[in-house]
């Protein structure tokens, strides 16, 4: 119990530290914005500006998705140690 209790504390300090860093607002806003983009048809007629958009795009959501987990891990534990 007490392991599990330290580990829950690394993670809200960890979420304190990151919530600092990564605006998720901001990355979710652009996010959506590269969304629309690439619902433009206009965008594919240049590849090199679609990859880059896509790219973008890819890895927005990965770090958004990555940092909505762990949201509700620390979420979670912090419900359980209550």
């Amino acid at each position: 119990r007490a392991e599990i209790e330290a580990v829950a504390d690394e993670l809200r300090q960890s979420l304190v530290l990151l919530r600092g860093i990564f605006d998720a607002e901001t990355a979710q806003t652009r996010l959506e914005e590269l969304n629309a983009r690439a619902e433009d048809p206009g965008l594919w007629k240049d590849q090199d500006a679609a990859q880059q958009v896509m790219r973008e795009r890819n890895r927005l959501q990965t770090a958004i998705t990555g940092y909505e987990t762990l949201v509700r891990s620390g979420s979670r534990s912090q419900s359980q140690n209550r």
